[in-house]
């Protein structure tokens, strides 16, 4: 193997490195939702007239750790057109990579630090005839709400176990003797 091939091959691993997640889906069109809080809830939604892939990108950020939640729903008035959103991705923020849900009518990411955020609503759309296009389209929800930390045991609460455990283990002793 010649040198020039060499660090053509190394030069191509590295691009296809840095290209990462955010390469995987390009957006189709986007859409700024802003800050959502925690909690806010705002509307999502899109339509189409032509037969064609989507990845309908919704940016926003979040100014404390959230969880996100969210449903889709089709709509398809059309004699000429079908509409099917396959999934709901979210990438950005404290995530490692792109978490996708493949059941778009109901979604939910968990764990969300604040930052900023992209939401990749996917689908397809097909044509049924020939005859030019009616509209489809999906429309739904997105919400955040605050993560709700685990309860942590006052230590009057460990006092109180210690106490019960000792007077169980006094009691089944003098039992025994």
């Amino acid at each position: 193997m010649n040198i020039r091939a060499t660090i053509g091959a190394v030069g191509l691993a590295a691009a296809t490195a840095f290209a990462g997640p955010a390469a995987a889906a390009a957006c189709t069109e986007s859409f700024n939702l802003g800050s959502m809080g925690p909690p806010e809830v705002t509307s999502i939604g899109n339509a189409f007239d032509q037969p064609a892939h989507f990845d309908d990108c919704y940016n926003f950020t979040l100014s404390n750790s959230a969880e996100a939640f969210g449903l889709t729903l089709e709509w398809d008035w059309s004699k000429t057109n079908d509409i099917a959103v396959t999934s709901v991705s979210l990438s950005g923020g404290s995530l490692p990579g792109t978490l996708v849900d493949n059941t778009p009518d109901w979604f939910t990411f968990s764990n969300l630090l604040a930052g900023a955020y992209q939401l990749i609503v996917s689908g397809d759309v097909t044509s049924r005839s020939n005859h030019g296009g009616a509209p489809v389209g999906y429309i739904g929800l997105l919400a955040t709400s605050r993560e709700i930390a685990a309860p942590v045991p006052e230590p009057a609460t460990y006092a109180m176990l210690a106490l019960g455990l000792a007077i169980v283990g006094w009691a089944v002793k003098r039992r025994n003797s």
